[in-house]
């Protein structure tokens, strides 16, 4: 065992992890298939979808912060984070069920605010889902084993929505609206499963500082806390190239490679690749460490995009797909497991070095910029594309390609390679945590439960 951890029962990991799968499977279907059938069904154009993007990410900059400070400071008498997982599933289901289900025309005012309220629930329930799992896992190697339960399980609910299609009760294998709306209702019964057995069945977390969150202390960790400087950087960079590369996906699989009734096997390779190499990544992190084995993901990763630029448009172009969504998938999986990993010893770190516990306010940084990257990496990769003439209704010009590719392939690796270079200087080790975590247990108050 290390560290100060101490295991947590498979059942009860199980339990804590369920709302990621609903979660998941909504974030997927409005990252990858929402744009992409929005513009080509004429509703919106991609500029104005680009520019709605980008302006959600500057309305709701606020909510994360307060959402994360909020339920540090909410004692267990009053559900502690579990009450806030449970009210913002109710957010997060009712904002999914209006964008599964949207008008004929679609303004920029009507998805903006349908959005706002996706990502307000969002930020609710995985803000206090993430702090509440650093504070369950105090040890360098336990902290992934946790993480690694909640990425399963959110990779779970990828998979089933990339399969919605195959249910006989539709027309067609490819992604539509009928598809969409179906999964609304889906994602809506498990979210209230899932958060009924979480709130029941999980662990309570370990005790933590009750003391008022102070934005000064958030800002002196921005300026003084390195490791969590070139945290930020890293993810940063990382999660908008997964951004760019994600948002114009479908566009790249259906307009330009003409795969369009294969688009869910290619989300299901790239899905479960990804749940398939959690545990080879789990044994890789235990044996490099997590940041090392995160920059081989990034370089993986940068190292099989470039190379789908080179396929040809039509059916012969599947099987080559089909093997670079295989490796990309199960390169990318460890950045899911790393990034909040990483970030509980930066918490661990920061209660070291300053005495405080910004476990909420440190992971609402962290959603913020999910969600930063996820829409202004999916805005720039719609921008672009606008920008070299893509037209949902016009002709697949060789300008408009060339912005798909930079968008979809060429950005994305820059992006990896420029993260893989800070990461091999990122200071917390699997010794320097261990360390950290021995001198915090010296101070550690007695048992309780907060969560």
């Amino acid at each position: 065992m290390d560290g100060a951890s101490r295991r947590i029962s498979a059942g009860r990991l199980l339990a804590y992890a369920g709302p990621a799968l609903p979660v998941a499977m909504a974030l997927y279907a409005v990252s990858v298939v929402l744009p992409g059938l929005l513009t080509e069904t004429g509703r919106i154009s991609p500029a104005e979808l680009g520019l709605v993007l980008l302006l959600t990410r500057v309305a709701d900059v606020g909510f994360d912060i307060a959402v994360g400070a909020a339920s540090d400071a909410t004692p267990g008498r009053f559900g502690g984070r579990k009450a806030w997982i449970a009210v913002g599933g109710a957010v997060f289901a009712a904002s999914y069920l209006a964008l599964t289900d949207p008008p004929r025309l679609v303004s920029g005012l009507w998805l903006f605010l349908a959005l706002i309220g996706f990502y307000l629930g969002w930020s609710m329930i995985v803000v206090p889902h993430n702090a509440w799992g650093s504070e369950l896992a105090g040890g360098y190697n336990e902290r992934s084993r946790l993480f690694a339960y909640r990425v399963g399980a959110g990779y779970a609910g990828s998979l089933l929505f990339a399969v919605t299609p195959l249910a006989p009760i539709f027309a067609t294998h490819a992604f539509t609206a009928e598809t969409l709306r179906a999964t609304g209702w889906i994602v809506a019964g498990l979210v209230a499963a899932s958060t009924l057995a979480c709130v029941a069945l999980a662990p309570s977390s370990r005790p933590r500082s009750a003391a008022p969150f102070r934005p000064a202390a958030l800002l002196d960790v921005l300026r003084r806390n390195r490791p969590f400087q070139l945290y930020a950087a890293i993810s940063v960079l990382n999660g908008l190239s997964n951004g760019m590369f994600i948002a114009v996906v479908f566009l790249y699989q259906t307009r330009y490679l003409r795969l369009a009734d294969f688009a869910w096997l290619s989300l299901v390779v790239y899905i479960g690749a990804n749940l398939l190499a959690l545990p080879l990544w789990q044994a890789v992190m235990a044996r490099l460490g997590k940041t090392r084995a995160w920059g081989l993901g990034l370089a993986l990763a940068g190292a099989v995009y470039p190379p789908m630029a080179v396929l040809t448009p039509g059916p012969g172009a599947l099987p080559w797909s089909l093997l670079i969504f295989a490796v990309a998938g199960a390169a990318f999986s460890v950045s899911n497991v790393a990034t909040p990993a990483v970030l509980g010893d930066i918490v661990d770190y920061e209660r070291l070095r300053s005495g405080r516990q910004l476990t909420g306010p440190l992971f609402a940084v962290q959603s913020l910029l999910d969600k930063f990257n996820s829409a202004i990496g999916g805005g720039a990769a719609f921008l672009l594309i606008g920008a070299f003439g893509y037209s949902a209704s016009g002709p697949l010009t060789p300008m408009a390609v060339t912005g798909l590719q930079l968008s979809h392939l060429f950005i994305p690796t820059l992006l990896n390679f420029v993260a893989l270079v800070l990461l091999w200087r990122f200071p917390l080790t699997a010794r320097r945590q261990q360390t950290i975590a021995r001198r915090l247990a010296r101070s550690a108050p007695s048992p309780g439960s907060v969560a």
